[in-house]
């Protein structure tokens, strides 16, 4: 096995070989924003944001001006789709455009029609009758959608007045799910192809995760990273990531875009840390123990099947 052997000076003999264990710099748990400036001049921003341990998710805005995620280097999907995930108090259309733009509800009236003009629907405008949707969320209001609006028996309605950056409108026009749950079953059949998908099964996979200590854990430093960066006080303890830290970083990206905010540089000592020979070494035995569960529990199932 690659059980380390302690010699008198502070080395190991692993594998035969003796070696010596020495501190190690990494990128410190926590977010980080970056930009990629194209050819022409175009800036794609993104940000890493990295745990202590579990999946790293990149966040970071297409040729096609959307943002798209990315869990452990695996295939990108839509960011709102992992915010729908998150929390289900990001579910809808709706929720997702109130957290990044300022949306007003106006009475439909012959006196505000000529107001509604060029504004953008938040959220799908429906016939009450028939169900049929009539404008889908985020569509700019031609004349045509003012003269449905005033036929559809509708008293008010909920628009954005100006869309300065449209990220978010861009990101939920391509996205495909349109609640938490139909975003939980996407994510589950991108971590288990082949599988049929379960509701439950996908809300397990998902809170395994990101939302179980053992396998997901931003750590002190992680926590007290994200907080300062995005200037919330989310509780110290908070070892998993919360809804609120992935809103602030889409948040971020759409600053970064207006020309406020900071790019970090991965490469300055601040944005990295010491792992410490004692974290170094616990972690090799962690794998060890974990081994030596795992074969454990193994035998005594073999124990059992014998019996």
């Amino acid at each position: 096995g690659e059980v380390p052997i302690m010699v008198g000076g502070g080395e190991f003999i692993i594998n035969g070989a003796e070696r010596v264990i020495v501190s190690q710099l990494h990128r410190s748990p926590g977010v980080d924003f970056s930009v990629d400036v194209q050819a022409n001049e175009k800036k794609l921003h993104s940000c890493w944001i990295l745990p202590e341990r579990g999946s790293w998710i990149e966040v970071a805005v297409s040729k096609k001006d959307a943002l798209h995620v990315k869990i452990d280097q695996s295939g990108k999907f839509l960011a709102t789709t992992l915010l729908r995930a998150m929390d289900a108090a990001y579910s809808t259309d709706e929720d997702i455009i109130r957290l990044f733009h300022e949306t007003k509800k106006v009475t439909i009236s012959s006196r505000n029609v000529s107001k509604l003009k060029d504004m953008y629907v938040v959220g799908d405008v429906v016939d009450a009758e028939t169900g049929e949707i009539l404008i889908s969320s985020g569509e700019q209001l031609t004349d045509e959608y003012v003269k449905i609006l005033q036929a559809s028996k509708m008293k008010s309605v909920e628009v954005i007045e100006k869309v300065t950056d449209f990220l978010i409108l861009n990101s939920l026009r391509e996205d495909t799910v349109k609640s938490h749950e139909e975003a939980l079953l996407k994510i589950y059949s991108r971590f288990r192809p082949g599988n049929p998908p379960q509701i439950e099964k996908a809300r397990d996979l998902f809170a395994e995760k990101f939302y179980d200590q053992a396998r997901y854990r931003l750590g002190k430093v992680g926590r007290f990273r994200l907080n300062r960066k995005f200037k919330q006080d989310v509780a110290e303890d908070a070892m998993t990531l919360q809804g609120q830290d992935l809103v602030a970083a889409v948040a971020y990206i759409l600053e970064l875009r207006h020309g406020s905010g900071e790019i970090d540089d991965i490469d300055h000592l601040g944005n990295r840390r010491v792992r410490t020979i004692a974290e170094l070494a616990a972690d090799e035995f962690r794998k060890g123990f974990l081994k030596l569960r795992k074969t454990a529990q193994e035998r005594m199932n073999i124990e059992k099947e014998n019996v």
